[in-house]
């Protein structure tokens, strides 16, 4: 879109993506080993996925093929954004001589105020896919609607919940306790995430052949958790430069600017910690507002 009359023009792109895949750790290594040992863990740096061997699949499973063992570890990306939006333009601001504003002002005063140019660029983004750890066996979806998340002091900390996890919902403070313990029981067995076996240390018991029964573990098997089946914060970010021009001959000129980076100084929410699903809102993913003056002579 372009308003070239009115001295702006401006472009704006939507992305919608829906990419898949077994191996996702950002591009700086091979993944993990084991299909299970790092595999929803799409909170802390995607998710990894070796195909797995029939006995490492619950039941042990006969007549499975290697494409089928293969999708077990399929999953949404967790670098890839399913929506993304992407604006940049530029803007001859209407001021100085023959603008809007200041239409009338001398040379003098046309050099200082007239000529200025707004430059800007931004992007957001729905957030990233995301899962929970492979330590942690979803017993109920823990995904929450944005009338859901609640904010409380806990362990030290402003905290929001994005998503139910594992915690002792007791030790929070400056929020509805019925609320959040309606989210988050503090009978760990009911929570939607957690641990499974009696003492929750993932080992279950098993009966032997003779009889005896052992405790056995279970994170050697493929995890029955979904994989990056949820969404992290959502991100935006705006860009700003203001930059003029002054001619002092035909080969010569002067372009001086201002950038802003990060202009409004918001906060974005870094991803929910992967085990109690709380994000601390003392912290942020992005950098505060920078201010970056330049000049340059061209000719």
């Amino acid at each position: 879109m372009a308003d070239a009359a009115g001295g702006l023009a401006f472009q704006i792109f939507y992305a919608f993506t829906h990419a898949m895949t077994t191996n996702d750790t950002g591009g700086f290594t091979s993944g993990s080993a084991s299909i299970s040992s790092n595999v929803t863990d799409g909170v802390n740096g995607g998710s990894a996925a070796a195909v797995p061997q029939t006995q490492e699949i619950l039941g042990n499973p006969t007549g499975m093929t290697f494409d089928q063992r293969m999708r077990l570890g399929y999953t949404n990306s967790s670098q890839v954004p399913p929506q993304r939006l992407t604006w940049n333009g530029i803007w001859e601001l209407p001021v100085g001589r023959g603008k809007k504003f200041a239409s009338g002002s001398g040379r003098a005063l046309d050099a200082a105020v007239g000529g200025w140019q707004l430059g800007f660029i931004g992007t957001w983004n729905r957030g990233f896919w995301m899962g929970v750890p492979s330590t942690e066996f979803i017993s109920t979806n823990p995904a929450l609607n944005g009338d859901q998340r609640l904010t409380m002091n806990i362990f030290g900390k402003n905290q929001m919940l994005w998503y139910a996890g594992d915690f002792n919902p007791a030790l929070a403070t400056n929020v509805d306790a019925s609320k959040l313990q309606a989210l988050v029981p503090v009978d760990r067995g009911a929570r939607a995430i957690h641990p499974i076996g009696p003492s929750f240390d993932n080992r279950v018991p098993q009966t032997l052949a003779n009889g005896n029964v052992v405790l056995t573990t279970v994170t050697d098997n493929v995890s029955w958790n979904a994989r990056n089946f949820m969404l992290g914060p959502p991100s935006w970010n705006q860009d700003l430069s203001i930059f003029k021009y002054f001619n002092f001959t035909e080969r010569v000129r002067l372009r001086v600017n201002a950038d802003f980076f990060n202009a409004f100084n918001h906060p974005t929410n870094r991803n929910p910690a992967a085990t109690t699903g709380l994000i601390d809102l003392s912290r942020q993913a992005n950098a505060p507002r920078i201010i970056q003056l330049g000049a340059r002579v061209e000719w």
